[in-house]
């Protein structure tokens, strides 16, 4: 079961970033502690060379630069995943045209969005379940550049209801010599929750995972 809501991304970007501050507090405590048993047990006759602990201190220095640099960056990049997160969230309860041939059944039924090569002749409409077995077939409008809806109330060719959850389609369209033709596929859903990834969050449309990039459009319901 995907959860509408998950933070393990924010968690491992912190591990990472906590395990890096680690190295650096480290590598500068390090130093100090050399460079302490260095002041310590010089020879006062013949002091250490005033340019080699300036390039030491530099050295320090840049450490110290680097630690804050990362806590910035580290402050940065939460704040752009918690920005992603809530924008994601403000697209619950939308209705999304996407790209892919899958999506959710509900009460209200299913529905997928198509174009049609100029040059079809005939056009089969395919309804598979989530086994991937064959459940609805039906015909499609060949009429060209034109977006073509395609609502499927749930019904099998038997006329029973099937059940609600994850189904896909599969529109094939031939020209007048039967050869296939390009057809192009989007799919409809209503947003149900947020997931978040590496990659930023993604919406769920029932229990179909849509990345942020797949969404081509948005309509309140």
């Amino acid at each position: 079961m995907v959860s509408a809501v998950s933070s393990s991304s924010d968690a491992s970007i912190f591990v990472s970033e906590q395990t890096t501050e680690e190295r650096l507090e480290e590598q500068r405590n390090q130093f100090l502690t050399l460079f302490l048993t260095q002041l310590q047990n010089q020879d006062p006759t013949s002091p250490m060379d005033s340019n080699e602990m300036t390039n030491q201190l530099v050295q320090f220095t840049s450490v110290e630069q680097q630690i804050e640099t990362n806590k910035s960056l580290g402050k940065l990049v939460s704040a752009q995943v918690a920005n992603s997160n809530t924008a994601a969230v403000g697209y619950i309860d939308q209705k999304v045209i996407f790209n892919g041939n899958t999506t959710t059944l509900t009460d209200q039924g299913a529905t997928w969005g198509y174009k049609v090569d100029p040059n079809a002749d005939s056009v089969a409409i395919n309804v598979f379940n989530e086994s991937g077995l064959l459940v609805y077939t039906t015909d499609g409008d060949t009429t060209p550049d034109t977006r073509h809806e395609f609502v499927w109330d749930g019904k099998n060719n038997a006329g029973e209801q099937m059940p609600n959850g994850t189904y896909s389609v599969r529109i094939g369209a031939l020209d007048k010599n039967n050869d296939t033709v390009e057809t192009q596929i989007e799919s409809v859903g209503l947003v149900t929750g947020v997931v978040t990834g590496e990659e930023g969050p993604s919406l769920l449309v029932g229990n179909v995972v849509v990345e942020m990039d797949k969404v081509t459009r948005v309509s309140a319901t």
